[in-house]
């Protein structure tokens, strides 16, 4: 997984580690802090570029808020509401034009501390 060898069982128990607030979903700030983990053990930018490339459906090389949107319900069974949509955008949109690009999507890793 992202570089990382691991069981089905150590999969589970690093997103249960992750899944801070216990249901049983990752948000975003958690999936972001199992992502800053996998990269410190061994993914790197290209293999972070096939996350984002994974999520830029239309593959104009930058995430909307729609593709966000449909990436969070579908892999981490997440369904925000526009208010908190605009909130992560906000966090992470760091030249406010609407879009997450891939540097910004990289960058937004270290916005979240690991607990």
């Amino acid at each position: 997984m992202y570089g990382v060898e691991a069981t089905g069982d150590e999969i589970k128990a690093l997103l249960l580690k992750f899944d801070t607030d216990g249901d049983l979903k990752l948000d975003f700030s958690e999936m972001l802090g199992l992502m800053a983990v996998l990269q410190k053990k061994g993914a790197d930018r290209g293999q972070l570029k096939q996350i984002f490339d994974v999520m830029d459906k239309n593959g104009n090389k930058r995430i909307s808020k729609q593709e966000l949107q449909s990436a969070m319900a579908l892999y981490c069974h997440v369904n925000y509401t526009d208010a908190e949509l605009d909130d992560l955008m906000r966090k992470v949109d760091f030249d406010n034009d609407g879009f997450i690009s891939f540097n910004e999507f990289a960058q937004s890793i270290h916005l979240f501390k690991l607990q």
